[in-house]
């Protein structure tokens, strides 16, 4: 026993250091458990719990995306006191499974890496408030926008992503008005002068349906009316290749001018009042409208704004009417193509500039008629493609075609040229012809049967009627077995079969046999009927067995 005590002591003497530690009174350090990560834009916190006593050991963290061999050490979560520590995602990729490993430290003893799930950042991401900032006018609000996370790197592309909800109150009152936008710039206009509105915002991200919290709660004053109105109701319309731009304004001696800025601007965060272009032929109008060229305007989608002026004295610009180009293009009338067939037309509308490619987001009208009559049949639906059945074959039929923009313009072209084509021959004429190959073949084929039947019925009666011995011979052969060897030439024939045909040659046939018979009979007639029977006869000559007497 002694032994065993001494070679253990001396194992425990020669073991690793970490032994020697645990035996000089080193202790065993709990994992972290429960390791998660809270991100809202770009900013994390990495939590976990602990068995230990906090305060009497540390954490330090580490992390490893899937395109890093190693781990590495997480900055702002080394040593770390508590359960919880800061750090940033600015230098990661967003988009790509990122882990994360706590361990307890204590001294010189560490315990276990505990990893958590491994996640993609911008998955998990909350979405913060937007940044909100505000300028007044006497009876509008300008909001400005700047989508959530601003600088970082989480929402970096997804400018396009966002739509905001915009949330105004007036103070005194409290009654709320609520205005959804896409753009990072808002006017909000039919306000009162002199008073207090309040307002937050709320950011939604369109594609991953998350919702921000809402901004801090701004409260600003809206100025002093302003001496000069502000031009409204402002209109376009299109009058060739040009636009007419109107709008009311109720004081005399006023002069105006008109600016138009591309659309999509106000779909990037930041200011963009330094965009506004002057349009040369609105830039001094004395009357409440102005003509442009399309082509001095460089988008297919842009605002425009008019502002009045008398001398010194300028009003607020009017509001921001959004112009889109392709509401005052007319829509040229489409191509058709038309394939004919025996009860039906295939047609097929296109674009007129792509007669290869359909109008997409269109509505297709197609009218068919018979080229004789004024009735027309029409069809619309969603596609391109009608088949147009039930029709007559060899007759002529006409097609037009148009298309509609009910969705966004509720506008029609006009029709397109007429295309007449004739349907296919029916297959009428060859069942007809069918019909009547059918009746002669079977006409031929009846009468070729009568004939051979009738020429069989013959040549059974002339040929095969059976042999009537006389009564003597039917005495004589009196057993069943000698009949049987015998084939006896009739006496006389106790029927007769006459076969009338229509032609020629079959009767002269049966008047021929019939003269025979004749014959044959009287010479039968004269038979004495006395018959012998010679012993040199044989019974394989059937017709030398019997013979009459002299």
């Amino acid at each position: 026993m002694l032994a065993l005590l001494g070679a253990a002591a001396l194992v425990l003497v020669a073991g690793e250091p970490w032994v020697l530690l645990a035996a000089a009174g080193g202790e065993d350090l709990e994992p972290p458990e429960d390791i998660d990560v809270y991100i809202i834009d770009d900013n994390c916190t990495l939590k976990w719990s602990s068995r230990e006593a906090v305060g009497n050991v540390t954490f330090s963290a580490e992390y490893q995306t899937e395109e890093m061999e190693n781990w590495l050490k997480l900055p702002g979560c080394q040593h770390i006191t508590g359960t919880e520590c800061k750090f940033s995602l600015l230098d990661t990729n967003v988009y790509i499974k990122i882990s994360f490993r706590v361990r307890a430290e204590k001294g010189k003893s560490t315990s276990p890496w505990n990893e958590g799930d491994p996640f993609i950042p911008f998955q998990k991401a909350h979405i913060g408030p937007p940044g909100v900032r505000l300028e007044a006018e006497d009876k509008a609000i300008l909001v400005y926008i700047t989508h959530p996370g601003q600088g970082g790197n989480m929402w970096a592309r997804d400018n396009f992503s966002f739509r905001y909800k915009i949330v105004i109150w007036q103070k005194s009152s409290g009654v709320t008005q609520i205005i959804e936008t896409t753009y990072y710039t808002e006017r909000i206009l039919k306000l009162l002068p002199e008073t207090t509105y309040c307002l937050k915002v709320e950011a939604i991200h369109f594609f991953l349906r998350k919702h921000s919290s809402y901004s801090a709660v701004q409260c600003i004053n809206t100025t002093v009316a302003d001496k000069m109105p502000v031009p409204e109701n402002i209109e376009v319309d299109a009058d060739g290749e040009s636009y007419v731009l109107s709008w009311d304004y109720a004081s005399p001696n006023v002069s105006f001018r008109a600016q138009w800025f591309p659309s999509y601007f106000k779909s990037i965060s930041g200011s963009y009042l330094d965009k506004w272009e002057t349009i040369p032929t609105c830039a001094d109008v004395r009357t409440t409208r102005c003509v442009f060229p399309r082509d001095a305007v460089h988008t297919g989608t842009f605002f425009l704004r008019v502002q009045a002026s008398h001398g010194d004295n300028t009003s607020f610009w009017s509001e921001e009417k959004l112009i889109n180009s392709q509401k005052y293009t007319a829509i040229p009338p489409p191509v058709i193509a038309v394939t004919p067939s025996r009860d039906s037309l295939l047609v097929y509308v296109s674009c007129q500039d792509s007669p290869s490619t359909t109008c997409h987001g269109l509505t297709y009208e197609v009218s068919v008629w018979e080229n004789t009559s004024n009735t027309k049949m029409k069809m619309v639906k969603e596609s391109p493609e009608f088949t147009i059945g039930n029709l007559q074959p060899l007759t002529l039929y006409c097609v037009q075609a148009r298309v509609h923009s009910f969705a966004v313009w509720n506008k029609s072209s006009s029709f397109s040229e007429t295309l007449c084509k004739e349907t296919r021959p029916g297959n009428s004429s060859q069942i007809w012809i069918m019909i009547a190959l059918s009746i002669v073949i079977f006409s031929v084929l009846v009468l070729v049967l009568y004939a051979g039947r009738s020429l069989l019925k013959y040549l059974s009666c002339v040929y095969f009627s059976s042999p009537k011995p006389p009564p003597s011979i039917e005495e004589f052969f009196s057993e069943p077995s000698s009949k049987n060897l015998l084939f006896l030439m009739p006496e006389e024939h106790t029927e007769r079969c006459f076969i009338i045909e229509n032609t020629d040659s079959v009767t002269e046939e049966s008047q021929a046999s019939e003269e025979d018979h004749r014959k044959y009979s009287s010479q039968t007639s004269q038979d004495s009927g006395n018959y012998s029977n010679e012993e040199g006869s044989t019974g394989s000559d059937s017709g030398a067995g019997l013979r009459p007497s002299d």
